[in-house]
């Protein structure tokens, strides 16, 4: 079977297609598997490191430019089309899938014009208009929320969750709060906004250090800042005297994860599948430009369930930050009740159904294809 694998920009439209890479390599070690992204966007460098081919697409994201940029950037995502076809072409897979991001579209289309099997995977309650119009035209739509079904065709909509590596499923939560030999470890807060970084995050946090001046030697702090924020917050954490392990991007997520006993970070839909996969408890701070504000949406349903604390960004200050901090640092109980409820909400299997969706589709439609052509 030949499956290409499109989507990406940053990493949480990237990861889960590298988790359903994993889940198709696991089921047939023959599987062909291509990645179609982008040369903008984040995959260009961590694509190559899993072994994986990547094909290229000239085409950047609309958001956030003005008229001029926006005409050229329409003229590259038609030329992206042609492009795609003839990767598709070249390649002849059985089925594309699209995660989501800029690169995702033209190759979601060109496989529909060429009769590919198509799927997407829409992985916030409320689509954005892309995939809403994908919904009316692929063969398979994978939502992540239940909420979203009622923006797609019902007989298309399967609600599998949001795919994540095994990498961290196998690191698991923390659990109980020692670590090797049996050996109590500090309270450890992992902080990050997301592969880009979120400076409102990266500034709160160091607010809230100094109104937890007498508990801060306890606790461990994993801080991934981005590339632009992480000179200045490195040199503040020394400034203030204080012991803090500062990244501008964490490869090794499934180590941190497993080392968190809260976590601080954005709302995004990846984000939030890791968190309730492995059950932990997190304060999520939606960002608040988002399409359709499908964070804070994503942070709320998980909010009203006492799965997540949720701030928005506008509420996520020093003191208020450093108290939820020190009540989850000085009462467990409050901590554990908020992990086992994360953890209900979690869809740890959602690789592992959706390839089999996939597959089965493709295989079933195969026969039939086979049956027409020898009657």
């Amino acid at each position: 079977m030949k499956i290409v694998l499109t989507g990406g920009g940053t990493g949480g439209h990237l990861f889960p297609a590298l988790a359903l890479a994993e889940e198709f390599k696991e089921r047939d070690r023959k599987c062909e598997l291509l990645f179609v992204g982008s040369a903008a966007g984040i995959e260009n460098k961590i694509v190559p490191n899993y072994g994986y081919r990547l094909e290229l697409l000239d085409i950047n994201g609309f958001k956030g430019r003005g008229w001029p940029a926006k005409f050229t950037t329409g003229l590259k995502a038609v030329k992206a089309i042609f492009q795609a076809v003839k990767i598709l072409k070249s390649f002849r897979p059985d089925g594309v899938i699209g995660t989501g991001g800029y690169s995702s579209g033209p190759v979601v289309l060109a496989a529909r014009l060429l009769g590919i099997k198509t799927a997407i995977l829409e992985q916030n309650i409320v689509p954005g208009l892309t995939n809403r119009i994908f919904g009316r035209f692929v063969n398979i739509i994978f939502i992540a929320f239940e909420q979203s079904k009622r923006f797609f065709p019902s007989g298309r909509v399967l609600l599998s969750g949001n795919p994540i590596r095994k990498e961290l499923l196998k690191a698991g939560g923390r659990g109980e709060k020692v670590g090797i030999n049996g050996k109590a470890q500090k309270f450890t807060i992992l902080i990050f906004g997301g592969s880009q970084g979120a400076k409102a995050i990266n500034t709160a946090i160091l607010d809230a250090m100094e109104y937890l001046s007498d508990i801060r030697g306890s606790i461990r702090i994993i801080h991934q800042t981005g590339d632009l924020d992480y000179a200045a917050v490195k040199e503040m954490y020394e400034r203030k005297g204080i012991k803090a392990e500062v990244y501008k991007f964490i490869d090794d997520m499934a180590s941190v994860y497993a080392a968190a006993d809260l976590v601080i970070c954005r709302a995004g839909a990846t984000s939030i599948a890791e968190i309730t996969a492995l059950g932990l408890a997190s304060i999520l701070v939606p960002y608040p430009f988002a399409a359709n504000n499908h964070q804070e949406i994503n942070a709320r349903c998980l909010a009203d369930k006492g799965a997540a604390i949720m701030m928005k960004q506008d509420e996520i200050v020093g003191d208020i930050l450093a108290s939820y901090i020190r009540r989850f640092n000085e009462n467990p109980k409050s901590l554990t009740e908020i992990r086992e409820k994360a953890l209900a909400f979690g869809k740890p299997d959602a690789a592992q159904e959706i390839v089999s969706s996939f597959r089965h589709f493709i295989e079933n439609a195969n026969k039939t294809r086979r049956l027409r052509t020898w009657l």
